[in-house]
């Protein structure tokens, strides 16, 4: 569980170093995936070389001021990273995003629909927020779609799978979430069903010497998300 601790140390000392302003920020992206796993049997996560964060109801108007309140807490503008809003916190690639539509800030429509099913959990105890696990999935389909990328290949993809395998009851979450949000998720896996190669995406994103035992968990998992 290397890369879990790792992860989850990263983004409690981001959380830390936002202070006050923590409560305002939503914590999305590779780097909180662990903290969607409640299987003991759960492998190992990716590592993840920047945190993502959503500000809550940033706007054109306040923008520029939460610019300036992120500056004065040691967050500087990374001339060097993905966007206009990519920060460094000491070392730390930050990536800010908007749960409104904003120029040129990422955002998605699932961050402010999931606004209003908002998790608090703990990194190394200190309390974050986080989407609940089904807006959670969406935005990551979201991404992958917005990236065009290979099942295979896909780290979003890669997320997706290890959330089906390691949180046990994600597939009740989804069948009982918002209907937006469940068809959305439900329409793509129909997609990588459709794809026609399941079973070479599942296995490209589980560890080999477990791919057997959980392989017949992800396809029930998919099995219960789909007929329901």
């Amino acid at each position: 569980m290397k890369n879990r601790v790792i992860n989850i140390g990263v983004v409690a000392e981001i959380a830390e170093a936002l202070k006050e302003f923590k409560d305002q920020v939503i914590f999305v992206g590779g780097s909180v995936v662990s903290l969607y796993t409640d299987d003991p049997a759960a492998d190992d996560i990716r590592p993840t070389a920047d945190i993502d964060i959503t500000v809550k109801l940033m706007n054109q108007g306040n923008y520029l001021q939460i610019q300036k309140h992120l500056s004065g807490l040691g967050f500087k503008l990374d001339m060097a990273g993905h966007s206009v809003c990519s920060y460094k916190y000491k070392d730390i690639p930050v990536d800010i995003m908007s749960t409104e539509d904003m120029l040129l800030i990422p955002s998605t429509k699932w961050f402010k629909l999931g606004l209003t099913t908002l998790q608090t959990v703990q990194a190394n105890n200190i309390d974050i927020q986080i989407l609940s696990a089904p807006y959670f999935l969406a935005t990551k389909f979201k991404a992958f779609n917005d990236r065009s990328a290979d099942y295979r290949t896909s780290h979003d993809i890669e997320d997706v799978i290890y959330i089906l395998d390691n949180r046990i009851n994600i597939a009740n979450e989804i069948n009982q979430a918002d209907l937006k949000v469940k068809e959305f998720i439900k329409s793509e896996f129909q997609k990588i069903i459709d794809n026609n190669a399941l079973e070479e995406i599942i296995a490209a994103h589980v560890h080999p010497l477990v791919i057997e035992q959980r392989q017949v968990i992800i396809m029930d998992k998919l099995t219960q998300i789909l007929t329901r």
